[in-house]
């Protein structure tokens, strides 16, 4: 994520959110993984699926 200064929702919701919609929750955290993001992109995805799994 390499040159990626944000994360909006929009983004999030039609990747991730998709993502876990299509596949489950436990396959995002067996198969996905984030390299090159900064602290805020972590903390940013970190509460979207926190936030979405509620």
């Amino acid at each position: 994520m390499e040159g990626v200064s944000s994360l909006p929702s929009m983004f999030l919701n039609v990747s991730i959110g998709k993502f876990i919609d299509e596949f489950g929750f436990e396959t995002l955290k067996k198969k996905i993984s984030f390299a090159k993001i900064t602290k805020l992109q972590a903390e940013r995805l970190t509460d979207y699926i926190s936030r979405y799994k509620r």
